[in-house]
């Protein structure tokens, strides 16, 4: 499945690529959703508004309409109606289906595997991704007697028409002419090629090598970097289900060594407090000083608001002033949850980037532990 033309930026070389891709085509850092994005960090916030839901109403779980699902046609239906719709429209599904059993997750998968969901599948023991013949891509992943179902649809294509660039012209043609130019210019091109074959993509790698394509190349099963000689940079991967993306930009310009080593010297003292402004700032632990406030006032924030839904769930839900106060939660979390996500840009140097992480694991394991408490039965 080929996502729609969303960006991100890579962590360690802040390179801009696409949503879809899995490998940063620059450094070849494995690339990953923001955790506060991922479709279990996703439910185990739900789970608190779930567990809300379920104390004032009796402890009746929540559940959803199969009927109401736009893609409903393309999917076999779950025995469980508990659970939480994120995603629903003719591009996408995104459904969290509650108290599914180990056995109930196979035999859904089976189910899949019989509707046709079964080209260049990769499974392990709780999640199942596959295409089907007409480019539909699932996902499923199975998480503490929960089961989450993604499905997209694929990128429309139609007659190529190769980038006229000079650079576009370092690159020999595809054998397809089925594929969606997303962007062109004189400085770089993303391209996407259907009907191309696993064969067919490792002839093009070939292909590509032939032209001098093999400079500091790293090359995998599904993925080729590589430059030539004068620094131009390739990036060519396999997406599956017939489909191969084809990015070409140009070298980026590089600093003289001199202002290489005034910036590491800089990195180690100060640095600049906004992108717009020239001055620096002392760091504190090695990271800026509001980025530790802004971490360290985000963590406190959410060991709050665990402990106040622990409290609030297991009360009879009559008490006005917790109810208040709950609504009051909801949006401090969103704003707490914004100021956190401003930081998740790649604008972070080593001490900060690790801070981060750490952060955000103890709050991921708060929330699990929090969830697991609360969970309605």
């Amino acid at each position: 499945m080929l996502k729609r033309n969303k960006t991100r930026i890579c962590p360690k070389c802040h390179t801009p690529v696409y949503s879809h891709v899995k490998s940063c085509p620059e450094c070849g850092t494995k690339l990953k959703k923001p955790f506060y994005l991922r479709w279990w960090f996703i439910a185990i916030v739900v789970v608190f508004v779930i567990g809300v839901i379920s104390t004032i109403s009796q402890n009746q779980a929540q559940k959803y309409d199969w009927d109401e699902i736009v893609l409903k046609d393309r999917l076999p239906k779950p025995q469980s109606n508990t659970g939480h719709i994120y995603t629903n429209d003719k591009e996408a599904l995104s459904l969290w289906v509650e108290k599914t059993s180990t056995q109930q997750y196979n035999d859904y998968v089976e189910a899949c595997q019989e509707m046709g969901y079964t080209i260049d599948s990769q499974e392990d023991g709780s999640s199942y991704v596959a295409f089907d013949d007409e480019g539909y891509q699932l996902q499923i992943d199975y998480y503490s007697d929960s089961m989450h179902i993604d499905l997209e649809t694929p990128m429309e294509m139609g007659t190529l028409n190769w980038p006229q660039s000079d650079l576009a012209s370092l690159l020999p043609l595809p054998a397809s002419t089925i594929g969606k130019v997303t962007s062109d210019s004189s400085s770089g091109c993303y391209v996407y090629v259907g009907d191309t074959s696993r064969d067919d993509f490792n002839a093009y790698v070939e292909a590509c090598q032939t032209k001098g394509f093999t400079v500091d190349y790293n090359k995998g099963d599904d993925y080729y970097y590589a430059d030539d000689i004068n620094g131009n940079h390739l990036s060519l991967s396999y997406e599956g289900n017939n489909v191969m993306s084809i990015q070409l930009r140009q070298p980026t310009e590089t600093t003289s060594s001199e202002d290489n080593e005034s910036t590491s010297n800089n990195q180690s003292t100060t640095v600049p407090s906004n992108p717009e402004t020239s001055e620096s700032q002392t760091l504190v632990d090695g990271m800026r000083p509001e980025f530790k406030t802004a971490m360290d006032n985000y963590e406190s924030f959410m060991n709050e608001y665990c402990e106040f839904m622990e409290k609030y769930a297991h009360s009879d839900g009559t008490d006005a002033s917790l109810l208040s106060d709950y609504a009051d939660y909801l949006q401090k979390y969103a704003d707490a949850m914004e100021a956190f996500e401003a930081w998740d840009n790649g604008e972070m140097n080593d001490k900060e980037l690790t801070y981060y992480l750490e952060v955000q694991n103890r709050v991921t394991q708060k929330l699990l532990e929090t969830s697991s408490s609360m969970s309605p039965s």
